[in-house]
């Protein structure tokens, strides 16, 4: 599996946008009013409470598509008995996510040419890197991650929500967005049914920006509906 498999060619052009990733994603999340820090903390929240609710305490987590590591504090907070494995093919991210992340002897970030899949993890993480993966390679990315679960593990899938205006709005203003290429949900749910994962739930967060944040206790009540800026998936790998 090479790391052409996970994303295309071009996503080499990530390893030029490192150093700055973290400001061309606060530009385009201006408009919400929020921070990368407050979407990625809610997402790590989200989940949290979900595999409570399934009574799941994941002792080791994958984070597929780390990039510079900004998931990593947050899985590690909400997920405290847990080790992270980050894996990216960009080595410029990659070694961001070390600097920043590291010196945690239970966080680890490898190239993806170095992952083999045979590890195994309780839980695998990805946000917003199936957008950035050529349509004819997703399933092979995915059948990866299946790989990587455990019998009776989850699958955290997070992605933009094409039917959000907003979303496509700031995704426009992100440059290493400008060639994306949006995940539909329906065709989400297609993909991972067909590697064999069972789907547990479709959510749809992030619904209201921050200068309407006192309607934000209506969010969970209306995460069916798809208005949120994002989708959030959690599926679980059979357990024989």
């Amino acid at each position: 599996m090479s790391s052409e498999d996970l994303t295309p060619e071009e996503n080499s052009s990530f390893d030029n946008f490192a150093g700055d990733y973290d400001n061309a994603i606060s530009k385009g999340l201006r408009f919400t009013g929020e921070t990368k820090e407050y979407f990625a903390e809610n997402r790590a929240l989200i989940l949290s409470k979900a595999l409570r609710a399934l009574e799941h305490d994941p002792a080791s987590i994958l984070d597929f598509g780390c990039g510079t590591g900004s998931a990593t504090p947050h899985l590690r907070k909400h997920f405290r008995n847990a080790s992270i494995c980050g894996i990216d093919p960009s080595k410029q991210s990659l070694a961001i996510a070390r600097s920043k992340h590291g010196s945690h002897p239970e966080a680890s970030f490898i190239h993806t040419e170095a992952f083999t899949g045979n590890e195994t993890f309780d839980l695998a993480y990805c946000n917003g890197v199936f957008h950035h993966i050529p349509p004819q390679n997703r399933e092979q990315s995915l059948k990866l991650i299946y790989k990587s679960l455990t019998p009776g593990g989850y699958f955290s899938f997070w992605e933009n929500n094409p039917w959000n205006p907003m979303t496509r709005f700031i995704m426009n203003r992100v440059p290493f967005d400008h060639d994306a290429i949006l995940v539909w949900p329906h065709r989400a749910r297609q993909m991972l049914h067909r590697i064999g994962l069972r789907i547990i739930s479709t959510n749809y967060e992030f619904i209201f920006p921050a200068i309407l944040s006192p309607l934000r206790f209506m969010e969970a009540p209306l995460s069916k509906i798809p208005l949120g800026g994002q989708y959030h998936i959690l599926c679980a790998k059979p357990k024989d």
